[in-house]
């Protein structure tokens, strides 16, 4: 199983590229957000989809995509090429509208209609950390356990708590700080 390849960027197509590793070129398929990439050299973290007629290659800037996208196609309707489709909204955007159970983002996604967009949100949204998807927030998990229990909505948490641009640690304070802006 390929997982990772490193090679110079030969050529891009529609939805693919091709990568010339050890004089072999790999034809990987990828987001429009790889595709506009002015790299010569890309590492990418590979998918290796295999079918009884087909082996295809799917690439990845980094291995938090890579995870999200393999969520995606363990969903039942969500194959390789859609799943590819979703994850050319940014990753952060993707799984906000997830844990917000936004379905108007999820179905602006060609091909994806609202009962799809419901299965993605059902299927993945307690699988996604909201902390995970917001890198520049330290928010303690015990502050969302602790607003969630007074009836406040975790996307809506989010939302306010992402706004704070403060170093805070301490949990209270994170729920002081909500609190005073609800």
């Amino acid at each position: 199983m390929i997982r990772l390849l490193k090679g110079a960027l030969i050529a891009k197509e529609k939805q693919s590229l091709t990568l010339m590793i050890n004089g072999i070129g790999y034809q990987v398929f990828v987001a429009n957000s790889l595709l506009a990439c002015e790299d010569k050299e890309l590492t990418l973290h590979i998918h290796t989809h295999v079918r009884e007629d087909s082996l295809t290659l799917f690439g990845f800037k980094n291995k938090e995509e890579l995870n999200f996208f393999e969520q995606l196609i363990g969903i039942s309707g969500v194959g390789p090429k859609m799943a590819l489709c979703i994850l050319d909204m940014p990753l952060s955007t993707v799984q906000n509208a997830i844990v917000s159970e936004d379905v108007k983002t999820l179905s602006s996604v060609p091909g994806i209609g609202k009962k799809k967009a419901e299965r993605i949100i059902l299927e993945l949204k307690n699988k996604i950390d909201p902390i995970a998807k917001n890198e520049t927030s330290a928010i303690h998990p015990d502050v969302f356990i602790t607003l969630e229990t007074l009836g406040y909505k975790r996307h809506h948490i989010q939302a306010i708590l992402s706004e704070v641009d403060e170093e805070i640690t301490d949990a209270e304070e994170w729920i002081r700080i909500f609190l005073q802006r609800v």
